[in-house]
């Protein structure tokens, strides 16, 4: 296959094309990156994920009118497509594997690369992670044949990890070279500066208890029955657990509602993304992921780069992922093994006791932690 540069002889390009989910934060840092590395020729996106209820696992039905509305968008869409600059690599954002199987093929006629971002795996989700199917069953194994069929039909893999990379490659049997890591990381309105003023009419008024916070889905994944646990062994230290979010194990959080007696657990259906920052400024203490599943250890999740970003310091899961951020950063992300609520508790406690001033990250290591330096090495190997 022709080396993928422009026909100008300028640094490799790609132009991000499809249905491709713009309210997910991983999408729009991506292609801000991009952007700011001169790699975006253009953008060729098609409505439709829009209206659909945000959850990484959506109904059949939502999925079922994303597909219809592509189908009618498709055709405009190819023929802008065939009509981009030339060599461009074809980049599919979160969600493209759905797109990869019409695309793939028209990419080699065109003599182009097509790259796509392998964000979430969706057999490890479904079957694994949230145990919604049984794993030895036909639709099990006919989502795995789909995702390796999918993923073997790229020319390059983007995922969030190194550790997702090496988890592809294994479970599907692709070659390890083919994957690009690029971080998530946080975007622009996540900084230090962020109010937490503006916080006061979802949290309330300001008053002498500290907050430890958890917002994101409400799923195994994050290990909510250990942060309910944790709470519970620390209810006596006059703290305030705030959980925010909604999903699949609302029912606990409901219950852990229904058993608190002293006002010191609270849930929150959902905020504003762009109030986050001001929520966030107003915790004294942040949380991360604690379940012991193999997804959980692979992952760096995209709210550590935003907590980091507001300079708030984090209590998460000892993972293989999350190691190396650690240790970079020792005063301001701690560690305790995965569904441990008694060692949760013990971390919170002692941090609550010990105070928990930090200085916040310079804006260089911040940037580090940012998808650019991942774009610069994808850019490369396309022009390569």
């Amino acid at each position: 296959m022709a080396v993928c540069k422009l026909d100008t002889g300028m640094v490799a390009k790609v132009v991000a094309f499809g249905a491709y989910d713009t309210r997910k934060p991983r999408v729009r840092l991506l292609l801000d990156a991009l952007k700011r590395q001169d790699g975006l020729a253009e953008t060729i996106a098609i409505s439709g994920w829009e209206r659909v209820a945000q959850t990484n696992i959506p109904s059949r039905w939502a999925v079922t009118k994303v597909l219809l509305r592509m189908v009618l968008a498709y055709p405009g869409a190819l023929i802008r497509l065939m009509r981009s600059p030339k060599g461009a690599a074809i980049l599919l954002p979160y969600p493209g594997i759905v797109e990869i199987f019409l695309i793939a093929p028209l990419a080699r006629l065109m003599r182009r690369k097509v790259v796509l971002d392998a964000f979430l795996p969706i057999h490890d989700t479904i079957v694994v992670d949230r145990g919604l199917r049984n794993a030895n069953g036909f639709v099990a194994k006919a989502i795995w044949l789909f995702e390796r069929m999918g993923l073997r039909l790229a020319d390059h893999i983007v995922t969030d990890t190194s550790e997702h990379a090496d988890y592809y490659a294994r479970e599907f049997g692709i070659d390890r070279e083919r994957f690009q890591t690029i971080l998530v990381g946080a975007e622009g309105h996540f900084t230090p500066a962020a109010s937490s003023d503006l916080a006061a009419d979802i949290l309330g008024p300001v008053d002498d208890r500290p907050i430890v916070l958890f917002y994101g889905q409400l799923i195994p994944l994050h290990g909510v029955p250990t942060i309910i646990e944790a709470a519970r062994l620390c209810a006596d230290r006059r703290a305030r657990w705030v959980v925010i979010g909604r999903g699949q194990l609302e029912p606990l959080v409901k219950q852990a509602l229904a058993d608190d007696s002293n006002g010191s657990f609270e849930w929150i259906e959902w905020v504003d993304y762009n109030r986050l920052p001001s929520v966030i400024a107003r915790a004294r203490i942040c949380l991360g992921v604690f379940s012991a599943s193999d997804k959980a250890a692979r992952v760096i999740p995209n709210k550590l780069f935003q907590q980091l970003a507001v300079g708030k310091p984090i209590i998460t899961r000892e993972s293989p992922a999350v190691e190396t951020l650690a240790a970079d950063h020792p005063n301001s992300i701690w560690t305790v093994p995965a569904e441990d609520p008694q060692a949760l508790a013990n971390a919170v406690a002692k941090a609550l006791s010990e105070g928990t001033a930090m200085v916040p990250l310079p804006e260089r290591q911040l940037s580090e932690l940012g998808p650019d330096a991942g774009v610069r090495e994808l850019l490369d190997r396309l022009a390569g």
